[in-house]
């Protein structure tokens, strides 16, 4: 990547074969804070790169080659419960 005078990315040199995976948590959700420590210790006992901003938004790198399916299969049911919402950038 280049980066302009402004300190802005200007392009990418080329892609690293990471993706991001973020997680919104619902405020509203009554399970909030339990779904936040479900996703922590999934985080934490695969050992993947994450941060989370204010305890309810969540982004995980995943590095080339990374099995993203234990992540989707335990979001998927919190998603249909209306407890949070997440997505997958390539």
């Amino acid at each position: 990547m280049t980066v302009g005078s402004d300190h802005l990315l200007t392009r990418v040199v080329c892609k690293s074969g990471h993706r991001t995976f973020r997680v919104a948590l619902v405020m509203e959700h009554t399970d909030r804070d339990q779904v936040h420590e479900l996703l922590h210790g999934k985080d934490v006992a695969i050992g993947l790169p994450h941060e989370w901003r204010q305890g309810i938004y969540l982004a995980v790198n995943l590095p080339p080659g990374t099995d993203d399916t234990s992540f989707i299969e335990a979001l998927e049911p919190l998603a249909q419960a209306g407890a949070l919402h997440w997505e997958i950038d390539s």
